[in-house]
């Protein structure tokens, strides 16, 4: 409940401009609808008075973390938020945010010395924060929540279940059919090379070579998840857990980690897969990124480049909140920017919009969260935890308004050979 003073400076001369923005959004300030925010301190109305003219929401994040204000549902708030491009078109034009935004995207802040840093900002921070949170194989990405990659033992391994209508169950299951759907895409045959860029914990490469007997090199330029990657042995319970009954595999796939920029790699492969990685690249380095893929890959091969990115003019590549306390010089791409990118080097094959299945995970991802909070607290503090929740709820409100996408592009030097058949 808010204070006396909060409540006595709400009938201030500087309030009502600033409860109008928001009410315009469907968001009370210290009102009783879920969603509404709740100030605990004057300090959150002083924060924004000089934003009395539109939404400044590195400001409300701020606040948020500090714990100047409230919500009983932050995920009702931020769907309310998102739903509308004024928050978008308001938020651009802040001072605050140009200021913070401009550098990334004018300069080249991912050059490989930067992109070490922000790299490590984010996913160094502690694989214990990451193993409660995330599924089994630690998938830090979408899940596919529709059943339509599992196979059916039944009928034979290369026939398909197609049941649109039929979900996954639980969170490990959907990164199990993302990891599925991704090999099926990439049309694998037994021996085949694979690069996997930004290979995370390394479970991916893991499952490919596991189920369909490829020789699976991934880097990234994290320690941290080198580290886990090279040392983390696959005990018989996880091969029985990325492995998926009925591929029968020989077990003469391998795989190996390196921790290697993408930029420094010189190999040929049949196929190059790439799961979140292009939000790390940023704007100026996007051609530079598609000639690496085009240079590495066969002229018969296929890749996969599986991205966020935004189809709306008004959305900002740049989230300046998000980019200054959770993923430092991460930018979402532009549809143009990739399809520019691509041009001349590279056919698009397919182009899978699945970012609802996102919103599904991020859920499943803060439910882990906070119940796994008590286990995080010792090493992790209240603000981070309020940060975290931040990070979570606005992410999945993104991917629900649709603000955010998730697709999956799968590319061909030439034209893949025979005709190439999309899977769902």
């Amino acid at each position: 409940m808010a204070s006396k003073d909060v409540k006595k400076f709400e009938n201030s001369m500087f309030a009502p401009k600033i409860k109008k923005v928001f009410s315009g959004l469907g968001v009370d300030i210290n009102g009783d609808k879920p969603g509404d925010m709740k100030f605990n301190t004057n300090k959150m109305w002083f924060k924004l008075v000089k934003f009395s003219i539109g939404i400044d929401r590195l400001a409300i994040g701020e606040g948020y973390m500090n714990g100047l204000w409230d919500c009983d549902d932050l995920q009702a708030y931020f769907e309310k938020m998102f739903y509308s491009s004024y928050a978008f078109n308001k938020h651009s034009l802040r001072v605050s945010s140009l200021v913070h935004s401009l550098p990334l995207l004018t300069l080249n802040l991912q050059t490989k010395s930067r992109c070490k840093k922000d790299i490590s900002s984010h996913y160094d921070i502690g694989n214990d924060l990451f193993k409660l949170m995330l599924d089994r194989s630690m998938n830090y990405s979408c899940g596919y929540w529709t059943k339509n990659a599992f196979l059916n033992p039944a009928i034979g391994e290369k026939e398909l279940q197609v049941k649109t209508n039929t979900l996954c169950e639980t969170l490990d299951e959907a990164q199990l059919n993302k990891m599925l759907l991704i090999a099926r895409k990439l049309n694998l045959s037994p021996g085949m090379t694979v690069l996997d860029i930004g290979s995370g914990w390394g479970y991916l490469a893991k499952f490919l070579a596991i189920n369909f007997d490829v020789h699976v090199l991934g880097i990234t330029i994290s320690k941290e998840q080198i580290n886990y990657a090279t040392t983390t042995d696959l005990e018989k319970h996880e091969l029985e857990f990325l492995r998926i009954p009925g591929l029968k595999s020989e077990g003469t796939g391998t795989f190996k980690f390196e921790l290697r920029d993408y930029r420094d790699t010189k190999e040929t492969f049949d196929r190059i897969v790439s799961v979140g990685m292009l939000e790390h690249v940023g704007k100026k380095n996007y051609d530079e990124y598609f000639k690496v893929c085009h240079r590495n890959l066969k002229d018969d091969g296929l890749a996969l480049i599986h991205t966020i990115g935004v189809a709306h003019a008004f959305v900002p590549q740049v989230e300046p909140w998000c980019n200054k306390y959770i993923f430092p010089g991460g930018m979402a791409p532009y549809t143009h920017q990739i399809v520019k990118a691509t041009f001349g080097r590279f056919v698009i094959e397919d182009w899978h919009n699945m970012g609802y299945n996102y919103y599904r995970t991020l859920n499943v991802w803060n439910q882990n969260f906070l119940k796994n909070w008590p286990k995080l607290e010792g090493k992790y503090d209240e603000r981070f935890k309020r940060m975290w929740t931040y990070f979570l709820c606005s992410s999945a409100a993104l991917f629900k308004t649709r603000r955010l996408n998730l697709w999956q592009i799968v590319l061909s030097k030439d034209g893949f050979e025979g005709g190439y058949v999309s899977l769902r």
